[in-house]
């Protein structure tokens, strides 16, 4: 089942480089990390944003399929997070990594034995 989910958030600057297309390139950024993760993440649906420069905020708006509304809502809060940091938000000092060549990771089962 697919749910539709929607999140406001606000932001501050703490740089002094704050304008309104700092934070414009910001939500590009954000918006793009969404549309990654959504390549990697089958239970992601149609990923959007709309955002607000002069009251830096921004209005996440995502389809979850996850069985609950539950756990679409987990899906979603992680989905954002993820994006967020891979925008570098909030993550000062963190070293910025990002995937090799590799179109999309291998991904293999394991049985509890292999763990």
């Amino acid at each position: 089942m697919t749910h539709y989910l929607r999140m406001d958030a606000g932001f501050v600057c703490t740089d002094q480089d704050d304008s309104d297309d700092a934070f414009d390139a910001f939500t590009d950024r954000v918006f793009d990390e969404l549309v990654k993760l959504q390549g990697l993440e089958v239970g992601i649906v149609e990923p959007d944003l709309t955002a607000s420069l002069v009251e830096r905020r921004i209005h996440f708006l995502m389809g979850i399929e996850a069985a609950t509304q539950v756990d679409a809502i987990k899906l979603f809060l992680a989905n954002v997070q993820c994006a967020l940091h891979a925008a570098e938000c909030g993550t000062q000092g963190f070293p910025r990594y990002e995937l090799t060549q590799e179109e999309q990771p291998s991904t293999r089962r394991v049985e509890l034995a292999d763990a």
